[in-house]
């Protein structure tokens, strides 16, 4: 008497499904992954600026320009001046707040909001 074996592994249907989905996350990765990448550096730069020595006596505009000034050398194209704020509010703090909108797919498009803050030294 033969014995029923069932049958393993995925169908050519589930297959297809599975890979339509692993290239919808692979794509989103692929259009959202620079954006992420270019607040990392935003966030690098504020950094870098804050712990300039003598940073919290300067005026907000001299403040702003140097941070421009490094986001020029990290190349960062989405952050303009008037998203640059300073903040007395207990201290000097350095906010850098901006949407980014990527288009995805057709008439869809990704709307992220960034809000960094950093007290200055």
């Amino acid at each position: 008497m033969k014995t029923i074996r069932n049958q393993y592994g995925m169908s050519m249907v589930g297959l297809i499904l599975f890979m339509c989905l692993l290239g919808f996350f692979v794509y989103a990765g692929i259009r959202l992954g620079p954006i992420y990448s270019e607040n990392y550096a935003v966030v690098k730069a504020m950094k870098v600026v804050a712990n300039k020595s003598g940073v919290a006596s300067k005026s907000p505009s001299a403040i702003k320009i140097d941070l421009m000034k490094n986001f020029n050398t990290s190349y960062v194209d989405r952050v303009k001046s008037k998203d640059i704020k300073i903040i007395r509010n207990r201290g000097k703090q350095l906010q850098v707040k901006y949407d980014v909108q990527e288009p995805f797919i057709g008439n869809l498009d990704f709307l992220i909001h960034f809000e960094n803050t950093i007290p200055l030294k």
